[in-house]
C-alpha cells in the first residue's frame, strides 16, 4: 500500500464496481477505463512504446486471477511497466485518474476503516460463527463444538418443540428454559472463538437471530464486546447477503468510533497537539508528526506536496491532498480514519481533516 503512494510516471488508477453477477460488465467498465488513460496519455505527449504498454498491462489486468473471486470493486493500478489489481469487499465509485501518482483515497479507505467482524447464525436448529475480513466475503469459523450442533443436541433432547413433556420440563417455560441452556454453550463456544483471535474485543459481533434466542445471547454477551444484532430467523440466510448485512452496519459502527476518536483528539487542543488546517496537517505528516488523522475521503483536494519541506500548494492539475498526507501518515507509523463528512459531529472537525500530532508544531 505505502509503496503505490509512491511518485511514477503514467500512473493510470482505476475503481471500478464488481461482483460475480457483474461479470461482463465489470470488465467492460475497466476496459473501457483503460482505453481512456491509454488516450489521455497520448494527448499528454506520450510516445507509442508507452502506449503499446499500456495495453499489454490492460491485457494482464483483464487475465488476472482475481476476476474469478470477484466481491463488490476492484482497484487497479497501472504504469507501462506494472500492474496490479486487487479484488475487495468495499464498494467502491467508478473511477479514473491519470497522472504522476496513484489515486490510493478509496484504497487507503478500504484498508483503513475496520471491515473486519464476526457473525453468529443462531437458531434453535443449528447455529455457524462466520468472519469477515477487509478482503473477502465472510467465511465460516471452524469452531471445536461438540454436543451442541442446535438445541436438541445441546441439551440432550429429542426436541423442544410443542407443549408436550420433555423430560421433567414442559410447555413453554419448559421450552424457555432449554433455549437458555442451548445459547449459554453456544456463547461459551463463540467466546473462546473469537476470543483467540480478538483478545481486546475489538471486533464487534454480528448476531443474526430471532426472539427469545436473539435477547437470551445477547444478556449473555453484555459488556464484553460491541454487539450488533439483525433481527429474524437466519437459516435461510446465505453467505453473501450474511456478508451484505455486515458491511452496510460496520458503515455505521465506524462512523460511531470515527465521531468518539474525534471528540478524544479534540481534548488535545489546549495542548496544542491537534491541527485543522491542511497546511500544518501537511507538514506534520512529512515531518512524521501525525499520530492520527481523520480526513474526508469523499473530496478532491487538488494540489502538489513538497517531500521534503511538507509545504503544498493548491493547483486544479495536481493529485489528491488528502489522500497523499495519509499515506505520509500511514509510512511514518500513525493512523488514518477516512469518513464521510456527515459522520463526524464533534466541534473540532471542519468538514475536512483533523489531526492528533505527537508534540506541538511549535517545538
Amino acid at each position: 500500500m505505502l509503496e503505490l503512494g509512491s511518485p511514477r510516471d503514467h500512473a493510470v488508477t482505476v475503481y471500478a464496481q464488481a461482483n460475480a453477477a457483474q461479470y461482463d460488465l465489470a470488465r467492460t467498465t475497466v476496459k473501457s477505463a483503460m482505453d481512456r488513460a491509454v488516450r489521455s496519455v497520448r494527448n499528454g505527449g506520450g510516445n507509442h512504446a508507452i502506449e503499446a504498454a499500456l495495453h499489454d498491462r490492460t491485457t494482464e489486468v483483464l487475465a488476472d486471477e482475481g476476476w474469478r473471486k470477484l466481491s463488490r470493486s476492484l482497484a487497479v493500478f497501472v504504469t507501462p511497466e506494472r500492474a496490479e489489481m486487487f479484488v475487495l469487499p468495499n464498494e467502491f465509485e467508478n473511477q479514473l485518474q491519470v497522472g504522476s501518482f496513484f489515486d490510493v483515497g478509496q484504497l487507503v479507505r478500504s484498508i483503513a476503516t475496520p471491515q473486519r467482524a464476526f457473525a453468529l447464525t443462531l437458531s434453535a436448529d443449528g447455529w455457524n460463527l462466520w468472519r469477515a475480513t477487509g478482503s473477502e466475503l465472510v467465511t465460516e469459523v471452524d469452531v471445536a463444538a461438540e454436543g451442541i450442533a442446535d438445541v436438541a443436541d445441546a441439551t440432550n433432547r429429542a426436541t423442544v418443540r410443542g407443549r408436550g413433556h420433555v423430560g421433567r420440563l414442559h410447555g413453554d417455560e419448559g421450552a424457555k428454559a432449554l433455549l437458555e441452556k442451548y445459547a449459554k454453550r453456544v456463547h461459551e463456544a463463540v467466546v473462546k472463538a473469537v476470543d483467540a483471535e480478538d483478545p481486546a474485543a475489538h471486533l464487534p459481533l454480528f448476531l443474526f437471530a430471532a426472539d427469545p434466542l436473539l435477547d437470551m445471547y445477547a444478556n449473555l454477551d453484555r459488556g464484553r464486546r460491541e454487539l450488533a444484532p439483525v433481527p429474524g430467523s437466519p437459516d435461510e440466510l446465505t453467505a453473501a447477503q450474511i456478508d451484505e448485512r455486515i458491511r452496510q452496519d460496520l458503515a455505521d459502527i465506524n462512523a460511531r468510533r470515527a465521531n468518539s476518536t474525534v471528540d478524544t483528539i479534540g481534548d488535545g487542543v489546549s495542548k496544542g497537539i491537534v491541527a485543522t488546517d491542511l497546511v500544518d496537517i501537511a507538514r506534520a505528516a512529512v515531518g512524521g508528526n501525525v499520530d492520527t488523522l481523520v480526513y474526508d475521503f469523499t473530496v478532491d483536494v487538488l494540489g502538489r506536496l513538497d517531500d521534503q519541506t511538507g509545504d503544498l500548494v493548491y493547483r486544479d492539475d495536481g493529485y489528491d491532498l488528502l489522500s497523499r498526507i495519509a499515506v505520509w501518515v500511514l509510512q511514518t507509523g500513525g493512523h488514518v480514519i477516512p469518513v464521510r463528512a456527515d459522520d463526524v459531529v464533534s466541534e473540532v472537525w471542519n468538514r475536512t481533516a483533523v489531526a492528533r500530532l505527537r508534540y506541538p508544531l511549535s517545538q
